[in-house]
């Protein structure tokens, strides 16, 4: 794959959504009809291209041929609030489908679900993004974003945005599993709190694979602590049980052949009312013993054959990578820097900086890195690719100016680096005082 057949596609479906814009406008009709300095397609490839700057700042990047006299920020603004929430929503989608997602792990795609808080600026009618701090009458304002993201593919395949006051990772993850944004098949890779018994009979209707990380005290809890599991040792057994919303006597008393759904307790595939539905449940409980002696519990309905023990710490393993892809997104994607208080624009942003980090981390794949018998191994910078590729969309570099950019800036790579957390009060970058 060349860096141009990529740029080519996320064009492609610029273009195809000008020629069919009524359906990504407010006004259809009457938005976009006039010719302004600011076009469609460079609206949408200017809200790609910012970074954290001042938006006269940004506006003025980006708007370079047009430099003694860019587009004002109020023309800026004017042009943005056109566009309907869906605009930016089908360019991600549509831009991903372009690029097939061919990588997979023993026939599998690997999609890891997860999500992260962003910090908004504060807008006081906004109640629902509200967040109580620790300190007594601050409060700050925070939305979750949740993803699904191909660990081998490096990109992002589906989000779901939800305000943090009010949001349920749950949820998403069961509304982009019904979307199924990769056709064939995928497992899907969860971290802890994820659990849920509505979840886990979501995925197996799906007819999806998954591998779900239970909470560490799992033993305790009301859902494991049921079933009679070994009590030493690392151990991989089958749970074989009956999901109903009776609670007759001889379900209720037969706690490891059958779950009953709390009146008070969401489950969407058996109605309230029914009571003589039962949905049957086959999964993997294993328990695993890692190096520094802790011990962790997984779910799955992948088969033994095909993935042990070794397999399943393998495969969770690489789950860390969609935490790394949210450090990229919000630091050299720009995401922690918004330029309005509009959650409207704000949700704009947001999924113009995982678009922009898509097409990033695919240029990235365009290029091969030698291997020099040097102390570490070498890859691309993600932040220095994701400048080159904000120039990229706006200049006429060739296949080969693209992939000697990006294999000039090289950073090592270091395994098994570790440090402590830093735990720090929540805080949102300004709109004022940019440079």
């Amino acid at each position: 794959m060349k860096p141009l057949y990529i740029k080519k596609a996320l064009k492609e479906t610029i273009f195809s959504m000008t020629k069919d814009i009524s359906r990504f406008v407010k006004h259809p009709g009457k938005d976009f009809t006039r010719n302004r300095k600011i076009s469609f397609s460079d609206l949408i490839l200017s809200i790609m291209s910012m970074e954290s700057h001042s938006l006269n700042h940004e506006i003025r990047d980006f708007f370079q041929k047009n430099a003694t006299r860019p587009p004002s920020k109020s023309a800026f603004i004017q042009q943005r609030d056109k566009l309907n929430e869906s605009a930016f929503m089908h360019l991600f989608s549509d831009f991903n489908k372009r690029i097939l997602y061919k990588k997979v792990f023993q026939g599998y795609h690997l999609l890891a679900c997860d999500g992260s808080d962003l910090n908004l600026p504060p807008l006081e009618s906004d109640s629902k993004t509200k967040v109580r701090s620790n300190t007594e009458g601050v409060s700050y304002q925070q939305i979750h974003l949740n993803a699904v993201y191909d660990l081998l593919e490096n990109r992002y395949a589906d989000i779901v945005i939800q305000p943090r006051g009010d949001y349920n990772e749950g949820a998403a993850l069961i509304e982009m599993l019904h979307r199924n944004p990769i056709p064939g098949k995928s497992i899907y890779i969860a971290d802890r709190g994820y659990f849920s018994v509505n979840l886990l009979a979501h995925l197996i209707r799906s007819g999806q694979s998954f591998l779900l990380r239970m909470k560490k005290d799992n033993r305790n809890t009301a859902f494991l602590k049921r079933f009679n599991l070994p009590d030493d040792g690392e151990f991989d057994v089958t749970l074989d049980f009956e999901i109903t919303r009776s609670h007759q006597i001889k379900y209720r008393d037969q706690k490891d052949r059958y779950y009953t759904i709390h009146p008070n307790r969401r489950f969407d595939l058996i109605p309230k009312n029914d009571t003589q539905t039962l949905m049957p449940i086959s999964v993997r409980v294993v328990k695993l013993a890692l190096p520094n002696g802790e011990t962790e519990f997984l779910l799955t309905n992948l088969s033994r054959r095909e993935f042990g023990l070794e397999a399943l710490s393998e495969l969770y393993h690489l789950r860390w990578g969609i935490e790394t892809s949210f450090r990229s997104l919000k630091y050299n994607m720009a995401l922690s820097s918004f330029h309005s208080v509009r959650r409207d624009f704000i949700a704009q942003e947001i999924y113009a900086k995982v678009i922009l980090y898509n097409f990033t981390l695919l240029l990235t794949q365009c290029v091969k890195v030698k291997k020099n018998e040097t102390k570490h191994g070498y890859k691309i910078s993600v932040a220095d690719a994701a400048s080159i590729a904000r120039q990229y969309l706006v200049k006429n570099y060739t296949n080969k100016d693209v992939i000697n950019l990006l294999r000039y800036y090289l950073t090592a790579i270091r395994p098994g680096r570790s440090s402590p957390r830093k735990v720090r009060a929540q805080r949102y970058k300004p709109l004022n005082y940019r440079n």
